[in-house]
């Protein structure tokens, strides 16, 4: 009696504990096209992202990822014709094998993670000018359509120019931007 009992103590608690355990992380964006690739994207989100938080905090999650995980190293990827799918798919897998790149692998992986998350995504190619210096940088970060609206992230920009403020390039409207970068705004969307 007392073990059958005890048996159907623990089918209760395991079913119970089931019921209860937090739903798994799943990204409503298409995959990248790119089983590795994918494979390791949804390794980041899962890692991040909870089934139970909102769009925006899933982006922050994300956001702060790439600025915590992946450290600046100068490179010499060949942007020239843009960031097309190849390129963009290429310098994320690189930047996610090696854990470190210059800003525009970080865009490239930016993008690739908001896609696929479901959300729109675009690489700005632009400049940035840091505090004191008078020269412009070559520079690239995304803009994406978060909750309806766009803004910018630039995790790169937030980690070493921004100091104790790196969240205010995280969802950052084109106000906040230019301050310290700029782009031909034609070519991109708005950011409110």
């Amino acid at each position: 009696m007392r073990r059958t009992f005890c048996a159907w103590l623990a089918l209760v608690l395991m079913l119970s504990c089931t019921a209860c355990a937090p739903k798994q992380y799943s990204p409503a964006g298409d995959p990248t096209g790119d089983a590795a690739l994918d494979e390791q994207v949804l390794s980041v989100l899962q890692q991040t992202c909870q089934a139970k938080n909102s769009l925006t905090d899933n982006v922050r999650a994300v956001y702060d990822w790439v600025a915590n995980e992946i450290q600046y190293r100068a490179s010499t990827a060949d942007t020239s014709n843009g960031f097309t799918d190849d390129v963009t798919a290429q310098l994320a897998s690189e930047l996610l094998a090696k854990r470190r790149g210059a800003c525009d692998g970080e865009a490239a992986l930016m993008a690739v993670l908001l896609r696929r998350m479901g959300c729109e995504a675009v690489i700005v190619e632009g400049e940035f000018q840091r505090d004191g210096d008078s020269e412009w940088v070559d520079h690239a970060w995304v803009i994406a359509k978060i909750d309806g609206s766009y803004c910018h992230l630039d995790p790169l920009y937030g980690r070493y120019y921004a100091e104790d403020a790196m969240e205010r390039y995280c969802m950052a409207s084109d106000d906040v931007m230019r301050q310290t970068h700029r782009w031909n705004a034609e070519n991109y969307p708005a950011c409110g």
